[in-house]
């Protein structure tokens, strides 16, 4: 027997057999330890040593074989034996349980004699794990919601100092992180990098601070919020930052736009009032007959009209026809539609602006509607659609004749004719309180309805040959309309009222082939609600000759033979024609 053997001979006798008083120290010193501990013998597997808390959770330990007590820790025993180095397992599955399992070869004079376990249970440890990773995932999530935000963010101690800067507040300032953090906004002021600072004010103020500042001849909009911890003290100050240049370009460009709008509206108005002068506003129903005479009669006074009716029944020629006559004929008639001006510029439509008086207001400031309209009269069309806070306003120029300009203190007296219209009920809008009250009273001095086309059919018939010709004349040629169309145009209902009629003669005049304007050149919509005609019907106008009779008897022919039969071939045989001459038929008269 060589001495390693004697050795480890020696030692098994001591492990097997130690003295009292070895045992009892050893113990002592295991059962300190809060985790379970045992030792396991390399030899014969036997758990040699166990402090109380493990022999209490796992049973007795002590002289008995570990794979019949404990299994789950024999394969990483017998793996820390064999390489002769420590052994760890964060999460293991040990009789029923969830542990941190470490086991350490024992060696003696470099001769291993067995193993030490240290079993952790993980439950704490896990949460404490848990805990780590959500902060860890949370403080990610920050961080990406911070440096993608399109938004310049500043954060800043209680003090003013900032400690976090992202990279969008990188760009608008041109300058990095790094050169900021740490620095007090007192010394940016002083070094001009600003010229004034929201996050310092609201750490003072211990409120929210929104501030306009320019830089670098940009404009930016600064918005610091304080935060507060449990006891109401501030810990941070988180400022907003956004560059709003673009946004005032292109608030510019809309004024800029809105004037062209007014300029170009202005030139249709003159030249609606010169096609005035030169045709005869066509009444033939008694409605409308009356209609002008109450129009022509309230010229020569002063009072406010409204005008009533359906969208296209020609509110605003009753409207020019009232101020043509009056005697503010020689002064503008200015016209706003309320309907067509985002609300919030209505205001600064209507009443003007003074320079600096909100965000992009163009230099020197810009005089409103009433005032262009001074001496002479503004039509408001589409009342129904003003918003009340304007309704306020010009509910009080009504009563005293007075304005004043937004962001102005100077008040113009202004002498204005106004005139409303609306296709809206206002006292159902009253009713509903989305209308004021005092305002209808104020406008329906004198008011004037214009009846629909379909209730004052006298006037369909000379309006279809008016604007026929009217077209016919801008077309170059001379057109005649069928029987059969102007009787479907006379059956039809023109819920777009005479706006609707007038895009229908154009349609057709366009549309017609021939001298004769069919009922095939009306739109669809308009065909499809007439009378149906057959080949039987008569009654051409007299001015139409037998070449243009005999025209519009072939076209219809020729249209019923397409609906009718499937291809040329077939209706060639029937008609009992050659099938290229349907084809050169078709094609003379465009029919598909």
């Amino acid at each position: 027997m060589n001495n390693s053997e004697d050795l480890f001979k020696g030692v098994e006798d001591l492990i097997c057999n130690p003295p009292p008083h070895w045992r009892v120290l050893s113990q002592a010193i295991i059962n300190v330890s809060r985790n379970y501990v045992l030792a396991v013998d390399r030899k014969k597997g036997v758990v040699f040593q166990a402090n109380t808390i493990a022999s209490q959770k796992f049973g007795i330990l002590v002289s008995r074989l570990l794979k019949d007590v404990l299994p789950d820790l024999v394969h990483i025993v017998d793996k820390a034996m064999a390489e002769g180095k420590a052994q760890v397992a964060n999460s293991m599955q040990v009789a029923s349980g969830e542990y941190r399992v470490s086991v350490n070869p024992i060696l003696v004079e470099d001769e291993l004699i067995g193993a030490i376990c240290l079993l952790e249970e993980s439950t704490e440890f896990e949460k404490v794990a848990k805990q780590m990773q959500f902060f860890q995932h949370l403080t990610w999530e920050l961080e990406a919601i911070i440096n993608s935000s399109s938004d310049g963010l500043f954060v800043c101690d209680a003090q003013a100092n900032v400690i976090r800067v992202n990279p969008a507040s990188e760009r608008i300032h041109k300058a990095k992180a790094e050169e900021l953090i740490g620095k007090n906004m007192r010394d940016l002021i002083k070094e001009g990098f600003i010229d004034d600072s929201a996050a310092l004010q609201a750490s003072q103020q211990k409120t929210t601070v929104s501030l306009l500042q320019e830089k670098d001849n940009r404009k930016m909009i600064s918005i610091a919020t304080p935060v507060f911890d449990n006891d109401g003290q501030i810990i941070r100050v988180v400022v907003s930052e956004r560059d709003i240049t673009e946004i005032d370009n292109l608030h510019r460009e809309l004024e800029e736009q809105g004037s062209l709008k007014d300029q170009l509206q202005h030139q249709l108005l003159e030249m609606q009032l010169a096609e005035l002068k030169i045709h005869k506003i066509i009444a033939r129903s008694p409605s409308m007959i009356k209609i002008l005479e109450k129009a022509l009669k309230v010229s020569s006074v002063n009072s406010t009209v409204l005008i009533t009716g359906e969208s296209g029944v020609g509110k605003g020629l009753i409207a020019n026809l009232i101020h043509k006559n009056s005697g503010r004929a020689k002064k503008p008639l200015i016209r706003i539609n309320c309907g067509a001006i985002p609300e919030t510029l209505i205001e600064s439509e209507l009443f003007g602006y003074e320079a600096g008086a909100f965000t992009g207001a163009r230099a020197g400031g810009k005089p409103g509607s009433l005032e262009l309209a001074n001496g002479g009269s503004l039509f408001l069309d589409e009342i129904g659609e003003l918003p009340l806070s304007a309704q306020v306003k010009l509910l009080r120029f009504l009563e005293k004749g007075h304005l004043t300009r937004l962001g102005g203190s100077k008040v113009l007296t202004i002498d204005a004719r106004i005139l409303v219209a609306t296709h809206r009920n206002l006292q159902d809008m009253v009713a509903k309180t989305t209308f004021r009250q005092d305002l209808y009273y104020r406008l329906n001095v004198i008011p004037l309805h214009v009846p629909a086309l379909r209730e004052r059919k006298e006037c369909i018939s000379p309006l279809i040959r008016y604007y026929v010709d009217y077209f016919a004349d801008i077309a170059g040629t001379r057109k005649r309309v069928s029987r059969s169309t102007l009787d479907a145009l006379l059956s039809y209902s023109y819920p777009g009222n005479v706006r609707e009629l007038i895009n229908i003669c154009e349609h057709a005049i366009v549309m017609s082939e021939t001298e004769v304007v069919d009922k095939l050149d009306l739109p669809k919509g308009v065909v499809e609600r007439a009378p149906e005609s057959s080949l039987a019907d008569h009654g051409w106008p007299e001015e139409m000759s037998l070449k243009q009779i005999m025209e519009s008897v072939e076209r219809q022919v020729m249209v019923q033979a397409v609906k009718k039969y499937k291809n040329q071939a077939a209706a060639a045989e029937v008609l009992g024609v050659s099938q290229p001459t349907i084809a050169r038929r078709l094609k003379k008269y465009n029919i598909e």
